[in-house]
């Protein structure tokens, strides 16, 4: 399992050899100021020797905003935070764990570092996101609230079917197995661990019913194909009030919203430009490019 590295923007990388050449080969060169604060090119080097196989125009962008954003949010995000945020991380990696901050080029130093910048790139969008009632509307639209089913996976079509004609001659017997493989899940419609292909099949069904046919979800990363039997434990009916799911969506809506590139990156146009950030090499002037342009094509949305 890949670790996580929190909020760090990636784009094509440019040579720190560059910089120093720009720079008339002065460390104490500024590459980048802002308000308050400056980025020189020692500093770039010190970070590349923590980030060794990330690209100078990204690090330059993470330094930046980082530095922006410890001084707009730093005092709220406390250490224990960043602690709760790592924990989790490296429970769910498991053994690994070690293996894959290694493999990240990262020390477990540098990883909460990174989950402190990524945490705080969160606190930034947060505070920009406005939700109306339309909005909740819309996203209750197509919510479907907390399921409670079985949902058993195999490599194997031909499986599955004999999972499915099994489960229809004896249910009792398929729990038990389902609970043996610790195959029940909860889920609502904002959830990313069932495949989407699996929760609008699941909420096809009735209480007590079990999917007609295997559900195949193909996974373009590896080329391979998972088929899906799910028997409905617990349905549930939303029905029209969606001020009864307010919370709910209102984690849907943020959820989408920090998942918009061009959204995101407008918030942070709007800090550069507050900060009245300048990069001085013109070499390297357009390594903000990105958030200018989407400043212009939110306002473009928006009319």
């Amino acid at each position: 399992m890949k670790l996580k590295k929190m909020g760090l923007v990636v784009v094509t990388a440019l040579s720190a050899m560059m910089l120093v050449a720009c720079s008339k080969d002065s460390t104490n060169t500024d590459i980048v100021t802002m308000k308050g604060d400056t980025i020189t090119v020692l500093d770039l080097y010190e970070q590349e020797k923590i980030q060794p196989t990330t690209g100078a125009e990204t690090i330059l962008q993470n330094m930046t905003l980082n530095k922006i954003f410890e001084k707009e949010f730093g005092k709220k995000l406390t250490k224990a935070d960043v602690q709760k945020d790592f924990d989790k991380q490296k429970e769910s990696i498991g053994e690994n764990f070690v293996a894959a901050l290694a493999q990240a080029n990262l020390t477990e130093k540098s990883f909460k570092a990174s989950i402190r910048a990524g945490l705080l790139q969160q606190m930034a969008i947060k505070k920009d996101i406005k939700i109306t009632d339309d909005d909740y509307k819309k996203a209750f639209e197509t919510y479907h609230p907390e399921v409670e089913a079985y949902i058993i996976s195999t490599q194997n079509e031909e499986e599955a079917k004999t999972t499915i004609a099994d489960g229809k001659k004896d249910g009792a017997a398929f729990d038990k197995t389902a609970k043996e493989k610790e195959a029940e899940t909860k889920f609502t419609s904002a959830d990313t661990q069932v495949p989407i292909e699996v929760k609008e099949a699941a909420w096809k069904l009735k209480e007590g019913e079990i999917s007609a046919e295997p559900i195949p979800v193909a996974d373009p990363t590896y080329g391979t194909t998972s088929y899906y039997v799910v028997k409905m434990i617990k349905s549930s009916d939303k029905g029209t009030d969606w001020k009864k799911y307010k919370k709910e969506l209102k984690e849907v809506i943020t959820s989408e919203k920090m998942s918009d590139i061009t959204f995101v990156n407008s918030i942070f146009a709007k800090y550069l430009t507050k900060y009245n950030v300048k990069v001085k090499p013109e070499e390297f002037s357009a390594i903000f490019s990105d958030y200018e342009a989407a400043v212009t094509a939110s306002t473009e949305t928006s009319k």
